[in-house]
């Protein structure tokens, strides 16, 4: 294979790899964000059926303090102000995204039987890069107030803030009850989390409303960032190899 071509097939294999991770941890929710008041306690009292889940907390939104207040709260709503984070490598597939998978031809056409998506995955690595955040929410170990842990799901912008130490009020939360894997069993246990429930920060219907349109503008981000990299690396080989247009 000619130096020209050995330079333009790294090329793009490296502009693939730079897309597909800036594809899987570009964060475009906030673009598509509306702005509003923070939730306060006394409008969640007033609008008992409305679920304020996801929604910023105002500063009488009531904090937990560990995880005993998580289990007990009676709280219609409620956020927290967590003092650090554990990466648990736990995924869970988010309920806004389809659940089966469809084989394609290039024309477009469904052929073979639907593959259903596994409920849950299990990483190696605690939070690399190269997880699936398309399709899975990760599951987090809250540290907080009184230094005890619960399980949670929130946005990685937030789990990310609170990792560099900043200080954090997390979107308003519910108590969500669903099964978790052995694995993230057995890391509960050493940091002795319950289990039965899990603060949950995200508002499902909005995201399912608006997954279609995140996924494209990410996807044209990656297209660019492919095309981008991949030109930049073509260009810079062909100058340190000396390829000329003849070599190519």
């Amino acid at each position: 294979m000619k130096k020209g071509k050995v330079i333009a097939v790294c090329s793009t294999l490296i502009g693939l790899v730079a897309a597909y991770v800036l594809f899987v941890n570009l964060d475009v929710e906030p673009l598509f964000r509306e702005e509003r008041e923070p939730v306060t306690l006394k409008e969640a009292e007033e609008n008992r059926g409305t679920d304020y889940t996801g929604a910023e907390a105002g500063d009488d939104i009531p904090r937990l303090s560990g995880k005993e207040a998580f289990e007990t709260t009676l709280s219609p709503v409620f956020t927290a102000e967590p003092i650090d984070i554990v990466a648990t490598g736990a995924y869970e597939l988010k309920s806004w995204v389809k659940p089966y998978t469809q084989r394609r031809t290039r024309k477009g056409r469904a052929y073979g039987a639907p593959k259903k998506k596994p409920q849950f995955l299990q990483y190696k690595s605690p939070d690399g890069l190269f997880h699936n955040r398309e399709d899975y929410l990760p599951f987090y170990l809250l540290k907080l107030p009184d230094e005890s842990y619960i399980l949670a799901q929130i946005p990685k912008r937030d789990a990310d803030a609170i990792r560099r130490g900043e200080h954090v009020v997390l979107p308003i939360g519910r108590k969500a009850l669903k099964g978790v894997p052995s694995t993230l069993r057995s890391l509960c246990e050493t940091y002795d989390a319950p289990t039965g429930s899990v603060y949950y920060a995200f508002c499902d219907a909005w995201y399912e409303k608006h997954y279609t349109t995140m996924f494209l503008v990410r996807a044209a981000a990656a297209f660019v960032t492919l095309f981008a990299v991949a030109v930049v690396l073509i260009l810079i080989g062909e100058k340190v190899f000396g390829v000329s247009e003849k070599q190519a």
